[in-house]
């Protein structure tokens, strides 16, 4: 999984997977590094990088992480890229809400009728074992739902229109 890491002003593209016990990352397309990460409490997680062992202090913040390493101070902020598809996949078309990814309609937060101004939520979507909350493209009134609660869908279906 790639993920969208802004630390300060500076945005990298960061590649994680899990290697059997281990972690395999690269920044910005550089080489592949073996990371053995543990976290022997909520607010600590500790890292071994080639060979070198390194203690970082957690902290949620609003939008991501302050994470404190080597004495220094660092504001964090991730993206993970399938809430990303999935919020943006609202915006791809005006009035109709779709969603990129496939996965299982959760909870509808309206109904036909109902009126919506652009940014509301209006359905709850599972994809890849996650909550994502998708919003209205635009304001208007909800014409047409045509999924429900626990439906299973495609990448691309559309779960609604608004006029």
């Amino acid at each position: 999984m790639t993920y969208e890491v802004t630390i300060g002003d500076r945005t990298l593209s960061v590649a994680l997977h899990r290697a059997g016990d281990h972690w395999r990352v690269s920044i910005d397309g550089g080489p592949e590094r073996t990371v053995d990460i543990t976290r022997p409490k909520p607010q600590l997680m500790s890292l071994i990088l080639d060979g070198a062992s390194y203690s970082a202090g957690l902290a949620p913040s609003d939008g991501g992480w302050d994470v404190d390493l080597l004495g220094t101070h660092h504001p964090c902020h991730v993206v993970d890229p399938r809430r990303k598809a999935l919020r943006l996949s609202g915006e791809a078309e005006q009035g109709t809400l779709s969603t990129s990814m496939p996965g299982k309609v959760v909870r509808l937060l309206v109904a036909q009728g109902t009126p919506v101004d652009k940014g509301d939520p209006v359905a709850v979507v599972e994809a890849m074992k996650m909550e994502n909350e998708l919003k209205a493209p635009r304001a208007g009134v909800v014409a047409e739902v045509l999924v429900s609660a626990g439906q299973t869908v495609d990448a691309g279906a559309v779960l609604m229109r608004i006029e």
